[in-house]
């Protein structure tokens, strides 16, 4: 909580100090506010979410800047490395995960660009016994720093997969019969 605390102060601080006419100046991945505040909230947290939404336009600019500089992975350097790494994953996820909406909006999208590459993925057809017609789906494990675990279905089998389970993951929900999608017979310990 205190480390959550300490940004705000410090993002807080840093919107009161940058003039207006430099922001247009500093990294930022999209043109549109809306985008941009798409692709940092899938970082923040609800603190985060509901300061933001009190913001001016202006404000809500820096408090985005701010966001990307505090993240810097060194900030000795001229370039933001966590904003390149965020950008290589935006152009992935545009280039793999893209259907009818952008890559970088989907709910793969969304995971990699948080986490990165999946340590693995397996890929699998849900079984007879779902109560729905037979359907691909993906599990995507995390396992380096954090065990996140989740699971993507093609839906509408159209190539744009909808996440129905996640686990241990604070910020992202499971569908309550997410189940009923796989199958009765599913393997559970594939997921570990």
């Amino acid at each position: 909580m205190k480390r959550i605390i300490t940004l705000i102060l410090v993002l807080t601080t840093f919107i009161s100090i940058v003039p207006a006419e430099e922001i247009q100046n500093y990294n930022k991945v999209f043109s549109e506010l809306k985008d941009e505040y798409r692709l940092a909230s899938y970082f923040f947290n609800n603190l985060q979410k509901k300061y933001y939404k009190k913001l001016s336009d202006e404000d809500k600019w820096r408090y985005l800047e701010a966001f990307w500089k505090a993240n810097d992975l060194d900030p000795t350097t001229e370039t933001n490395e966590f904003l390149e790494l965020i950008k290589a994953r935006i152009d992935h996820c545009n280039t793999f995960f893209t259907h009818f909406n952008k890559g970088w909006t989907t709910d793969r999208g969304r995971i990699y660009i948080k986490h990165g590459k999946p340590y693995e993925i397996i890929k699998l057809r849900t079984s007879s016994s779902s109560k729905y017609p037979q359907k691909d789906f993906h599990i995507w494990k995390y396992r380096i720093t954090d065990n996140y675990t989740y699971i993507f279905i093609d839906l509408q089998q159209h190539g744009d997969y909808r996440m129905v389970y996640s686990e241990n993951d604070p910020d992202e929900a499971s569908w309550p019969d997410w189940e009923n999608y796989i199958g009765s017979d599913f393997d559970i310990g594939l997921l570990y």
